[in-house]
């Protein structure tokens, strides 16, 4: 019997706990569950050992170290975690949600053979999605020059561990058509399919058909010469097992929808809401918060029913699946729970609706938000998982539509000075002469990844927020400068219209919701930014909210109505005001990180000094392109040298430095603001109180210039 062989018989111990269970032979049902009794294990040299495999084991193999660089595992974590807990804290807390919740219900005799169906559901899901990130990093293992034929331990063996995910996936003992009898996550897909009418015409429910043709990618790609020494390989490998997960969260949520619609399965509303809840950590903290206080913080209530659903609706797409796959349910009968409208072209991102559809694009912000959880966990492995993420995405690889446009990676966006679009940026030059090289944002990112020796938390929010404040805000300059290209080109196939939506789209970010609002914090781009950092500078509307933004979404609009128009001498204006506009947000991060810092002592790792210094970078090429002086101030105070106190100067020669370059990008005081005492125009002569840009942006590809002292500026007097 081979390993996958053996793996795959542990659904016989889930069938015989149920048999025991059904008999009241809890005690027998037990000893099933802790000691196993179908699953062989074998040493190195495949011989069989005394212990069998057991689903306990398999619970808690988490504590050996096992799950640890898994994106599921630690998201599940996460999820469960109370506000506050580090990871430590949510692992010894929550670490055997999975055993403890079994355990407790295989001592009650009341709870029937939910033990059984929740070994299915947590444990073996889990354990499953292990064998795929597994494979991943065995696959780099290869890449890096391990030889897997030549290896007697079978420690690392890409081919074997997905072999054990499908093992584990189909289980042992599986019927096909027309039964579809068996104890596994196929079984369960099946039930799913038959309740939300998604299965294809020979009866076998869509998702498993998907997963069997996503698996056979897999083989595929596994059986060239040199598999996994190639980047396309390992980025092919990337693209399927999150495919193969996608596939995997649907009939988890079709289930718990159906236990909690029918009275008789509500009893399971809690194993499916384990399994799903957690999970949402990676989308939308604030949706994920309510569903966590419905479905596990408190006993599941039917009243909250349409609430919970609506909730659940708004994270698919951020599961990596539509309202179309998971479908209706119960067609036809009094419990219909109808098939959600999903997203359409039009769907509006925080009250700016697209003429595009940018809806991938936008959910840039997902793949931030992910990196920021795997890196609060420690890693063996130089965070590869977190790597794996900036360097290939996962919501651009699962919508694999085409938009008319690239679906872009974060480090796809940083290759500036090899891609059109980066050449085009108004500010490419810049970049490139202040950094004196291209693509800065990718090398400090990657150096960031190989510094395991920086202080853990530090290293976190250097790389998090170089990609939301440099490597974002620099590709949205290339938009603009592409959508100014097409503007004037009547025959163009791609709208310019398109670009300019993009811009918006990575401006505003996926986890802002539909409307704009100051109560939700989720955000990861710089709409959040304008508005957080609007509270602290006293730059809010009489909504609470930025005045930036209220600023920025007009431009949207109008760019969008210049566009249609082909009025490419106004659009260039509003094009310019837009980018100089996304600008202030970062200029009032980096002085508020100089008010923080000042604070700090030469030795310390506080996180707010890797903030401070990325604030600055995501804005020093263009101060320095205007005043090189005031430059030279910000780098001193804000750029970190060792043994040299942070923010020597102090916070109001960093703002003073701002202010001499504010003409240059033509927004002035009202934006800027001022937060505890520290006056960007502290030097303001008193005259002028507000300066706007209307101007135009004039540059060529490869050498960009923008000529903002062509631009027109408004002056607004005092009374």
């Amino acid at each position: 019997m081979t390993d996958v062989d053996a793996i795959s018989r542990i659904a016989y111990d889930i069938r015989d706990m149920a048999d025991h269970i059904e008999k009241n032979e809890f005690l027998d049902a037990r000893r099933i569950y802790e000691e196993g009794k179908h699953s062989p294990q074998y040493d190195r040299y495949g011989n069989e050992k005394d212990e069998y495999l057991s689903l306990q084991r398999m619970a808690n193999s988490w504590k050996g170290g096992m799950f640890n660089e898994d994106p599921n595992y630690i998201f599940q974590m996460l999820g469960m975690a109370d506000i506050g807990q580090s990871w430590d804290e949510a692992v010894t807390s929550h670490g055997s949600y999975a055993d403890s919740y079994i355990t407790e219900l295989l001592n009650d005799y009341s709870s029937g053979t939910l033990g059984a169906q929740a070994s299915t559901i947590l444990i073996v899901s889990m354990y499953a999605t292990h064998e795929l990130w597994d494979g991943m990093l065995d696959c780099f293992a290869v890449k890096n020059g391990f030889n897997p034929e030549a290896d007697k331990t079978g420690k690392i063996n890409p081919k074997q561990s997905f072999d054990r995910f499908i093992a584990l996936y189909v289980g042992a003992g599986q019927t096909l058509a027309p039964d579809w009898e068996g104890d596994m996550l196929y079984e369960l897909a099946q039930a799913g399919g038959d309740l939300f009418d998604r299965n294809d015409s020979e009866g076998e429910a869509t998702v498993n058909s998907d997963i069997r043709q996503l698996m056979q990618s897999i083989q595929r790609t596994l059986s060239v010469e040199d598999y996994c020494k190639t980047d396309e390989s390992i980025e092919m490998l990337w693209l399927l097992s999150n495919r193969i997960i996608a596939r995997m969260y649907i009939p988890m949520v079709q289930m718990l929808i159906h236990s909690m619609k029918q009275d008789d399965q509500a009893h399971k509303v809690k194993m499916y809401a384990l399994a799903v809840i957690p999970q949402l950590s990676q989308c939308s903290p604030s949706v994920h918060g309510k569903l966590k206080d419905y479905l596990l913080d408190k006993v599941y209530d039917k009243l909250d029913f349409d609430r919970i659903v609506s909730l659940l609706q708004q994270s698919y797409d951020c599961l990596g699946f539509t309202c179309e796959d998971l479908g209706t349910y119960m067609e036809g009968t009094d419990d219909v729970v109808a098939e959600c409208a999903g997203y359409e072209k039009y769907h509006p991102m925080a009250g700016f609706v697209p003429k595009r559809d940018v809806r991938s694009l936008s959910k840039a912000d997902l793949d931030i938000l992910a990196v920021d959880q795997l890196l609060k966990v420690p890693s063996t492995t130089k965070n590869q998982m977190a790597q794996l993420y900036f360097k290939y995405g996962k919501a651009a690889e699962i919508d694999d539509d085409d938009f008319g446009f690239r679906l872009l990676s974060l480090e796809d966006m940083t290759a500036n000075g090899a891609s059109e679009e980066g050449q085009w940026s108004p500010y490419y030059s810049d970049y490139v002469e202040y950094f004196k090289r291209d693509n800065f944002d990718d090398s400090a990112i990657m150096i960031a990844f190989e510094d395991t020796d920086m202080d853990a938390e530090q290293r976190s929010a250097y790389i998090v927020h170089l990609m939301r404040y440099n490597v974002v805000p620099e590709y949205m300059m290339s938009l603009i400068g592409l959508t100014l290209q097409l503007c004037p080109e009547e025959d163009s196939d791609i709208s310019s219209s398109l670009y300019w939506d993009a811009f918006a789209a990575l401006y505003i970010g996926s986890l802002e919701g539909i409307k704009a609002s100051s109560s939700d914090d989720s955000g990861m781009l710089l709409w959040n930014l304008a508005n957080n950092r609007a509270r602290q500078f006293n730059t809010q509307n009489d909504k609470y909210m930025a005045k930036v933004n209220d600023e920025m979404t007009d431009l949207f609009f109008a760019g969008q109505s210049e566009l249609e128009r082909k009025d490419c001498t106004n659009f260039e204006k509003t094009a310019s005001r837009a980018l100089h506009l996304m600008l202030v947000p970062l200029i009032q991060s980096t002085i508020w990180h100089a008010i923080r810092n000042e604070k700090l002592g030469v030795d310390s790792t506080d996180k707010s000094l890797a903030i401070g210094e990325v604030m600055a970078f995501s804005v020093l090429p263009i101060v320095s392109k205007y005043d090189k002086k005031a430059a030279a101030v910000i780098e001193r105070n804000m750029v970190l040298v060792d043994g040299i106190k942070p923010v020597s100067e102090g916070p109001q020669a960093v703002a003073n430095a701002f202010f001499k370059i504010l003409g240059d990008i033509g927004w002035g005081c009202e934006y800027i603001g001022q937060a505890e005492g520290i006056d960007a125009c502290e030097q303001f002569d008193g005259n002028i109180i507000g300066v706007k840009n209307t101007g135009s942006m004039l540059f060529t590809p490869g050498a960009t210039t923008i000529f903002v002292g062509l631009v027109s500026v408004m002056l607004i007097l005092t009374l």
